[in-house]
Parts: C-alpha cells; sequence; structure tokens
C-alpha cells in the first residue's frame, strides 16, 4: 500500500492521485476489507479510490471489532475529512451500504460537502428489516460456519482452515451483529442521486428491497442489475466497474 502525509487506518489509498478529479470512497460487505477494491484503483480516470478499513481485519486485525454500526460512523467520517476537498462519490456494498447511507446522513448534519453520488450494491434499503430469526451472529460456531458458506462471501479455504477461521470468526461475528442491530433513525430523505446495482439471482436482496432504496433520497433513482447471486461483485466485476465508471464519468 502506497502512503503519505494523510494516511489513517480507516481509509486505504492504493494508489493516491496528487491532484484527483474526483474520489471514490467504498464500503466492503461484511466480513470484507479494504483488500476487496485494491482492483478497482486505477480502473477509473483522474478519481482516487479510497477503500474503508474497519478494526478487526488485515492491518487491523489486532484491533476489536466494532459491534454496532453507530460505533463506526463517527470516526470514520472524521477520517475521511481531508479528502473532501474534491467532488466524491460512494460505493457501498451489501452492509456497507448502510455504513455509506450513515456516513452520508452524519456529513449532511455536519453541513459537510455532500457527494455527487451514492452507489449501492447487494444492499438492503435502511427501511427494511435488517434483523434475522435467529440472528446469525449468535448461531453456534457450527451453524454460523454453515450461514457463511450459504452466503457464499467468505472464501472456502478460510472455512475449511481451522486456526484461520477461529481468527475472524470475532470480526465476522461483529459484522454480522452490526448489520441485525442495524434501524434507521428517523431522518429527511436525502437529496442526492442513488443508484442500486442488484444480482438476477440473488436470494438476500429481492429487487422490492432494493428498489425501496427510492425512498432513502429525493433526487433521481435507478437500478441495475447484473448476472449473479448476492456476491455478483465477484461474478460480474467487469461489468459492475463499466457502471461505476459510467456513473463516475459525470462527476467533475
Amino acid at each position: 500500500m502506497t502512503s503519505d502525509r494523510r494516511d489513517n487506518p480507516w481509509w486505504i489509498r492504493f494508489q493516491p492521485i496528487v491532484e484527483p478529479r474526483a474520489r471514490l470512497f467504498c464500503f466492503p460487505f461484511a466480513g470484507g476489507s479494504a483488500g476487496l477494491f485494491r482492483a478497482w484503483a486505477g480502473r477509473f480516470p483522474h478519481v482516487e479510490v479510497q477503500a474503508l478499513q474497519l478494526p478487526g481485519r488485515e492491518n487491523r486485525l489486532r484491533e476489536p471489532p466494532l459491534r454496532r454500526l453507530d460505533e463506526a460512523i463517527q470516526p470514520l467520517t472524521d477520517a475521511m475529512a481531508t479528502w473532501l476537498d474534491r467532488p466524491y462519490a460512494f460505493f457501498g456494498y451489501s452492509l456497507g451500504g448502510l455504513l455509506a447511507f450513515e456516513t452520508l446522513r452524519l456529513l449532511r448534519r455536519n453541513g459537510s460537502r455532500m457527494p455527487a453520488r451514492l452507489l449501492i450494491a447487494a444492499a438492503e434499503a435502511p427501511a427494511c428489516e435488517h434483523a434475522r430469526t435467529p440472528p446469525v451472529h449468535r448461531l453456534s460456531d457450527e451453524d454460523f460456519v454453515a450461514e457463511l458458506r450459504r452466503f457464499k462471501g467468505t472464501p472456502e479455504v478460510v472455512l475449511q482452515t481451522p486456526e484461520l477461521l477461529q481468527a475472524l470468526l470475532p470480526m465476522l461475528r461483529a459484522d454480522f451483529e452490526m448489520l441485525e442491530t442495524y434501524a434507521a433513525s428517523d431522518e429527511p430523505a436525502l437529496n442526492v442521486p442513488v443508484t442500486a446495482y442488484g444480482g438476477t439471482v440473488d436470494e438476500e436482496v429481492s429487487p422490492d428491497k432494493l428498489a425501496a432504496w427510492s425512498d432513502a433520497t429525493t433526487g433521481s433513482f435507478s437500478m441495475q442489475f447484473f448476472p449473479g447471486d448476492h456476491f455478483f461483485l465477484k461474478t460480474s466485476s467487469e461489468s459492475l466497474l463499466a457502471a461505476v465508471a459510467g456513473e463516475l464519468e459525470s462527476i467533475r
């Protein structure tokens, strides 16, 4: 990772740009890390990609993971303040969509510069019911791992390596707890264009739950679907990157 004087543990800049036209802040899914977006750096002309790194993973592995979404919002928002000097957009995947949404609302409350776009992928809208019965984060290790395998977001090599799995389980449980205990507070809708991306065979986020993001904004809203399940980020990566690039092209 390349570093400069403005680096901090919350936001990873894989290829810093001295004078970027815009910035894209990426929020990963539950159990994910900044490394998910390493390959995105350099894919968008003159747009600097910065990826959120929550505690408990990669270079922050020794830090205790956060279990409530609102615990993360203030520090990650404070940590991005330096980089809001250019037009920017948010991209949030699954849990990352809710993190991006709540970060945007905090920025609005602070009177900060707002993003030009909110790009959401594989994420239920804030108004949806996020709790599950029984709560996934409270399952036994055996049942929790079975759920991870069903979601198909955790590499099989991790699930089949006991030492690695035990090291990552606290972070994975914490991320699911963050998602399952989230409830949006009552605030006015955003005035930011929102684009929502979905997988054609996503069993976790239905088209209706994706479409409900239209209620979160008074700005424009559109949806686009890609071949794949909840993790079409992996199976339709080039098509998704092309769609995101199209959105970023209009940001000046």
